[in-house]
């Protein structure tokens, strides 16, 4: 790690300095212990989706392998020595978060737990309440403007069939919902909202029907990718949510065909996927875009061989995480296999440190850093969400 120092604004004035800490370039949490399983293959189970807390704390994983509950909420505990601690949940197939302040995670019935109650009683928590779009391949976040008092969840939707086994059989749908929390830390229902049917503006050119639906931290815009665009092969797009929650206003195109994209906030600009087997022979197979320069990056760590082996998400302080295989090669270069989560600041990856050299303007655009401050200020905000107190 380095040591960088930032001038506080509260100490202009005064001219105080204090010096702040880079985050590890790579930290490792290595999944091991009585839960771990194997697949077919004879590799460790890492889930077949996951989902990253704002804080990085959590990983939601589905599909979480035969030793654990379909879902898992996987803590990555920092220490001496990194371990990973699963939680098991009452939660089924690809279940997810509300994206933005994961004060819910949500069944794909519609069913929302608090994360406490997943923590605190694991399979034994009960739902809240059951709202929002339904089905197999669902995301949500939070609107903006949210507060614990009220706050607004948009779902949405890459529809299936009624036997919730084909999908893809329609255009992309969202709802709009509105719940609270009192003081006494009760959750209500107050606004189940209607079902709003999605892009028809686009049939002329990128098309109605898409796939793979994400959505940002703040539920104001989506990634998906057009099966059928007018002049132009699919690929990964990213669209704004018009006001009237149908229409679609097409922001950017990666020009990459890719199974989904994550959001950063909005503040930091990134999108980021996994594409196995990495795309041109660099980078470990987590890849993230930054709209500011208009340029995709890689991630990677030579030293450990990392391999990543599930899809990637960002905390709200900028680091990324992803499940991943790597190598601990000691002075002999004698090698063991682990895996399990790595945590990574993109600030630091090789790619970026090339790109700044080589575009010293542009280069504005990038903080030297995640840093431990960085990290302190997105654990307080998340616990006091998780609180559920006003």
């Amino acid at each position: 790690m380095k040591n960088i120092t930032i001038l506080l604004a509260a100490s202009l004035f005064s001219g105080s300095l204090y010096s702040a800490t880079c985050v590890p370039a790579h930290d490792y949490y290595p999944f091991e212990g009585k839960w771990v399983t194997t697949n077919d293959n004879g590799d460790i189970d890492l889930g077949m989706y996951a989902r990253i807390s704002p804080d990085g704390k959590y990983v939601l994983r589905s599909f979480s392998g035969k030793g654990l509950s379909n879902v898992t909420l996987m803590e990555l505990q920092k220490g001496e020595k990194n371990k990973v601690v699963p939680f098991e949940t009452p939660l089924k197939n690809e279940a997810f978060p509300v994206q933005g302040s994961w004060r819910y995670l949500v069944d794909i019935n519609g069913d929302h737990y608090k994360v406490s109650d997943i923590i605190s009683k694991q399979k034994k928590a009960s739902k809240q309440f059951k709202g929002g779009i339904t089905g197999f391949y669902t995301v949500a976040a939070e609107m903006n403007g949210s507060t614990t008092a009220n706050h607004k969840i948009r779902s949405l939707s890459w529809p299936t069939d009624s036997a919730q086994t084909n999908q893809g059989v329609g255009v992309l749908s969202n709802r709009v919902i509105a719940a609270s929390v009192s003081s006494k830390g009760e959750v209500s229902l107050n606004d189940k909202g209607s079902i709003n049917y999605m892009c028809s503006n686009l049939r002329s050119t990128d098309g109605q029907i898409m796939s793979l639906p994400m959505i940002s931290m703040d539920a104001s815009e989506f990634a998906s990718m057009p099966q059928n665009p007018r002049g132009s092969e699919p690929s990964m797009r990213v669209f704004k949510f018009g006001a009237d929650n149908k229409s679609c206003e097409k922001v950017t195109d990666l020009k990459v065909a890719v199974s989904k994209v994550t959001f950063s906030t909005p503040e930091q600009g990134m999108l980021l996927f996994y594409a196995s087997g990495s795309m041109g022979n660099t980078g470990n197979g987590v890849y993230f875009f930054d709209r500011k320069v208009n340029k995709l990056f890689t991630l990677d760590d030579e030293a450990k061989r990392v391999h990543a082996d599930s899809f990637p998400g960002f905390t709200s302080d900028g680091r990324i995480v992803y499940g991943a295989k790597w190598q601990d090669c000691d002075e002999n270069n004698k090698c063991t296999d682990k895996a399990g989560y790595v945590v990574s600041d993109p600030y630091q990856s090789n790619d970026i440190a090339q790109f700044k050299k080589l575009n010293p303007e542009l280069a504005k655009n990038f903080k030297e850093c995640v840093t431990d401050e960085d990290i302190k200020a997105s654990s307080d905000t998340q616990k006091e969400v998780w609180s559920y107190k006003l």
